[in-house]
This record gives structure tokens, sequence and C-alpha cells, in this order.
């Protein structure tokens, strides 16, 4: 049967206390993975292309809530 979700992804650690170097660095780590998910793409058309796609996007978008973090002028952790 096929899943209808996928599991998050294992890195995925977006949460209170996060400090603003390790934001920094885990948004790094989304990020370059993000450019190589979207760098393989060959053929939209493919679904295993499709769901590498959205696994490059959910890693910018964990990144994007990292750098917010780690740019914010306080110490203190945003909610996400």
């Amino acid at each position: 049967m096929k899943k209808l979700v996928p599991d998050p992804p294992p890195v995925l650690c977006v949460g209170p206390g996060l400090s603003h170097d390790q934001a920094l660095r885990k948004a790094v780590e989304h990020l370059k993975q993000a450019i190589e998910y979207a760098s393989s793409l060959t053929d939209l058309k493919n679904e295993q292309n499709e769901l590498t796609l959205n696994y490059a996007l959910l890693d910018m978008r964990i990144s994007k809530a990292l750098l917010a973090i780690a740019l914010a002028a306080s110490p203190v952790t945003i909610p996400i």
C-alpha cells in the first residue's frame, strides 16, 4: 500500500531553546540538503522527482524558520 504522508526528515529539530549558533548550523545543513535535492532533479513528470522536490521545499522552509531564529535581535527563542 502506498504511504500517503512521508516521514519527517530525521534532522528536523526546530523547537524551544534552540540557540542562535545551533539554528545557523542547522540552517546551513538544511539549505545544503535542499540544494542537493533540487540539483538532482531532471524530470518532474516522474513521481520520485516530485517527492524529491517536496523534500527540497520542506528543507528550505525549515531553513527559513531557523534563520529567523538566528537573525532575531533577542536571545529569546521564536515560537514557530
